[in-house]
């Protein structure tokens, strides 16, 4: 920089950053702060990024994690300009933003009004989770389409933002063929891109197991997620129809051993919907036996009759 070469260097500045700048050559000589609340904190964050001080960047992104977060600090981190420098010294903080709204609104129903007033910031931070305690991933479709259509009144607004940032965290290929036929129609996506999402979703489900779990595997440790399964309450099944000799389906529903073993003494898996003769149904597992024989019972139960039983 020119200024290295320079004996007296004047920096340019609005009167609201003179604070945050005295901090920051306050740190650069003894590597500490004097403030310590959130707003100051994070106005020296800003004034190191502008002037490409990364040890108080990562020391101010520390001292933010320390303290108690709340929905709109955690939201006021997500949203923080991005920068190169940014990327690497602020990480940790927007991560722990994340985790925070993933965890406080993992049950979106209970905070359904919160939650919709959420901005897109923070919707991705929950969409994002793999521990949303909701029924199927159609429920997050679902809810994913109100959200927009509520906060992007204008359809070419909405498209863009469904199509380029949230359509990634919908997990398609978990979504029942049903609620995926009616993605093709629905004019908030582009059809191109609605196509697209549809066809890789029934190439996953015509996968074997054993190769539906090597692609969810290969995504975990990365930022797309849509091969993992979420924990929903109904769990995704596969259906294998035929229309002769007659009418029948066969229904496979995966359950691990240690699921199994979850059902003893008196636990219960519930399935997704499925559909026969124009009659919805869906499967509920439970322990005929002790937890030795790990063997469940699979009983086919009409869809109208799954909140009845007992």
């Amino acid at each position: 920089m020119r200024e290295s070469e320079q004996r007296h260097v004047t920096l340019r500045i609005n009167a609201s950053e003179e604070a945050a700048l005295m901090e920051l050559l306050n740190f650069m000589y003894s590597n500490a702060l004097t403030a310590s609340q959130a707003p100051q904190l994070l106005d020296v964050l800003m004034a190191a990024d502008k002037f490409e001080v990364a040890s108080c960047m990562r020391y101010c992104s520390r001292q933010l994690r320390n303290l108690s977060m709340t929905p709109e600090s955690a939201l006021l981190y997500l949203e923080l300009p991005s920068s190169v420098l940014m990327a690497e010294a602020v990480q940790p903080l927007t991560d722990a933003a994340k985790q925070y709204l993933a965890a406080r609104y993992k049950d979106m129903t209970k905070f359904h009004e919160e939650v919709m007033a959420l901005p897109l910031a923070g919707i991705e931070a929950i969409l994002s989770s793999d521990d949303l305690q909701v029924a199927s991933e159609d429920a997050v479709y679902d809810f994913v389409l109100k959200w927009a259509r509520v906060q992007y009144p204008r359809l070419e607004e909405r498209r863009e933002v469904l199509g380029a940032r949230l359509a990634r965290y919908i997990r398609f290929p978990y979504m029942t063929c049903r609620k995926l036929k009616k993605v093709l129609t629905c004019t908030d996506f582009e059809h191109d891109a609605a196509s697209k999402l549809v066809l890789e979703a029934l190439f996953f489900k015509g996968e074997p197991p054993h190769r539906q779990r090597t692609l969810a595997a290969e995504e975990s440790a990365t930022s797309n997620r849509r091969f993992v399964e979420r924990a929903y309450k109904y769990r995704p099944v596969k259906v294998v129809e035929f229309e002769l000799p007659r009418q029948q389906c066969v229904v496979y529903l995966d359950l691990k051993r240690e699921e199994c073993t979850n059902l003893f003494p008196s636990g219960r898996v519930y399935s997704q919907a499925f559909h026969l003769g124009g009659q919805g149904f869906f499967l509920v597992s439970t322990l005929q036996h002790g937890p030795a024989k790990l063997i469940p019972l699979l009983r086919a139960v009409p869809g109208d009759a799954r909140e009845g039983i007992g």
